[in-house]
């Protein structure tokens, strides 16, 4: 019997699925800079990247009374997103936020996971488009203390892979303005690091990106608002949270 846990086996999966979004789309770029220098005026960009605040919030779905320790995160966070064409990677950190209801008063939330997504249209036109976006997704999560007040048995880690399909919107004002909005429900399972617990995970994922190309040459700006939600259930009681965030990003495209 393998004496691999589950827990290295979906992080090996989030780590090299990470590590290949980031490095194939270089590629891609590559390609798409290398057309002539009157195309690359009018081409529309297809990559951004953007940095972020939000504002994130855990609920505890148990009853509180019957845990030691529960986290009450209801604080901003920084977050910073790269997305290109049918793919994205985004990550999320902040130090010193929260309180736990026993042991310590200072914690630290990690996020990062990345996207593969596709579009099946179901209208379009050369301003206007309606489509079902599908998504493929992985994500790390975790809280924990940094004041060494909990142990490490008591850290909320979990790393999920989830898969779903929504609707968007998507419209192209001018040649060089765009915006799409578009909300994704996702069915998934998550895994928890601190031993080969598994449960399920549900997450609903909604955005909007304003692209006003080409405002400095072939770089233009980018403007972004995402609402997150993800439900852990299904693993130990104490690690059943809801968690949810808002958040506003602003960037550039190429």
């Amino acid at each position: 019997m393998s004496d691999i846990s589950p827990f290295c086996r979906i992080n090996a999966i989030t780590f090299l699925f990470v590590f290949m979004i980031l490095m194939v789309p270089g590629h891609l770029v590559a390609q798409m800079f290398s057309v002539e220098e009157p195309e690359r005026r009018t081409r529309p960009a297809t990559s951004s990247f953007t940095l972020g605040l939000g504002f994130i919030e855990t609920d505890f779905r148990p009853d509180a009374d019957e845990h030691d320790v529960v986290y009450n995160i209801s604080d901003p966070v920084f977050r910073a997103y790269l997305e290109l064409p049918g793919i994205e990677a985004y990550a999320g950190y902040r130090g010193g936020l929260g309180n736990s209801d026993e042991g310590s008063d200072t914690l630290s939330y990690l996020n990062f996971g990345a996207n593969v997504s596709g579009r099946l249209p179901l209208a379009e036109s050369r301003s206007v488009g309606v489509a079902l976006p599908v998504r493929l997704s992985t994500d790390f999560t975790r809280i924990r203390s940094t004041d060494g007040g909990l142990s490490e048995s008591d850290e909320f880690r979990q790393s999920l892979i989830a898969v779903g399909i929504g609707a968007g919107f998507y419209y192209r004002m001018s040649s060089n303005i765009r915006f799409r909005a578009e909300s994704v429900p996702q069915i998934g399972f998550t895994v928890s690091s601190l031993g080969t617990d598994s449960g399920q995970v549900t997450k609903l994922n909604a955005r909007a990106r304003l692209h006003i190309d080409h405002v400095f040459g072939s770089i233009g700006m980018a403007f972004g608002y995402n609402y997150s939600w993800r439900r852990y259930s299904g693993i130990e009681e104490r690690f059943e949270y809801d968690i949810s965030s808002h958040n506003v990003s602003v960037g550039i495209t190429f």
